[in-house]
This record gives C-alpha cells, structure tokens and sequence, in this order.
C-alpha cells in the first residue's frame, strides 16, 4: 500500500526517512487528519498530539518519543508497530487496532480507551492509569511492570494474557475476563 502522496510504500521508497518527514509535517500542519497512510515508517521525536484522527493506517511503523496527548482517534490501524516512550495520555482513542504491537515505557494515563485491540501485544514499563479500558481486548499479550491501577476493565478480556508485575490496585478486576468462560 503506497504511503499518502507517494508512489510507493513505505519499505520501497528511496528515502523513507524523508518520507516520514513529510508525513509528520502534513500531520502537524493539520487538527484533523483522515485516512492517511503511513505505514512501514520511522517517526522519532515528533509532537502528533491534540489532534484528531480517523480511519489512518500506521502499520509496521515505528515511533519513537513520540507524543500523541489529547488525541481523539477513531478507525485507525497501528497492527504490528513498535511504541518506545510514547505518551497517549489524555487522548480518547475507539475502535483502535494495537494488535501485536511492542510498547516501551508508554503511557496511556487518564485516557478513553475503548474496543480498542491489543491482542498479542507485548508491554514493558507502561502505564495506564485512571483510564477507561470498557470493552477492550489483551488477549495472548505480555504484560511486564505496567501499571492498570483505578481503571475501569468492564469487558477487558485478559485471555491467555500473560501478566508479569502488573498491579491493578483500585481496578474493577472483577468485571474483566481472565479465563474463558469466567
């Protein structure tokens, strides 16, 4: 799938840094972008925070401190990308696909997380508290050192999940799913 403005996709284009570069300065230059395409890219050190984003693929792509706060997404494919210090925090992110994603020291705190996919995603160092998970799913992920502390998880199913340090202090754990059936 080529990338938005270009001919090509992002692993075949000759400069895919500078790809990337434009890619970010048309999204910095914009409150509210829809359906761009940017996946197999680089972003590092780039502010994409307050604004709004729908049905945009980012796929394969990599983003490093990154910030997206005060966000508000819906639609958009993230599917196999790499997150290392990135900050969703304060954002309302629906209807998101995350699936077998790498997160690093991310945060989601204070955020509208909702029937957003994580499945087979893998989270070291992140945190996501005082969020609102209602209907999510983090089904066969890896969870390490991250925080789901005064969160709502109704619906959240944890299936296969596998949960390493992880602290859920003043979660509503009872309303997540942790066991098939359960």
């Amino acid at each position: 799938m080529a990338v938005s403005g270009s001919d090509l996709c992002g692993v075949h284009c000759a400069n895919p840094q500078k790809e990337a570069r434009r890619i970010a300065a048309n999204i910095m230059s914009q409150n509210s972008i829809h359906n761009i395409i940017a996946a197999h890219l680089r972003f590092m050190d780039f502010d994409f925070s307050s604004r709004n984003y729908y049905g945009c693929n980012f796929i394969e792509s990599y983003f490093n401190s990154c910030c997206f706060n005060h966000s508000f997404m819906r639609m958009d494919f993230f599917d196999s990308s790499i997150f290392i210090d990135c900050d969703f925090s304060n954002s309302d992110l629906q209807f998101l696909s995350f699936g077998a994603c790498i997160f690093e020291r991310c945060k989601f705190n204070n955020s509208e997380l909702i029937h957003l996919n994580f499945n087979g995603a893998s989270f070291s160092q992140c945190s996501f508290d005082h969020s609102d998970l209602y209907n999510s799913r983090f089904n066969m992920a890896k969870l390490v050192q991250t925080s789901i502390e005064d969160c709502n998880v109704k619906n959240v199913y944890f299936i296969n999940a596998e949960r390493i340090d992880i602290s859920f202090k003043s979660s509503n754990t009872k309303d997540a799913f942790f066991e098939l059936g359960k």
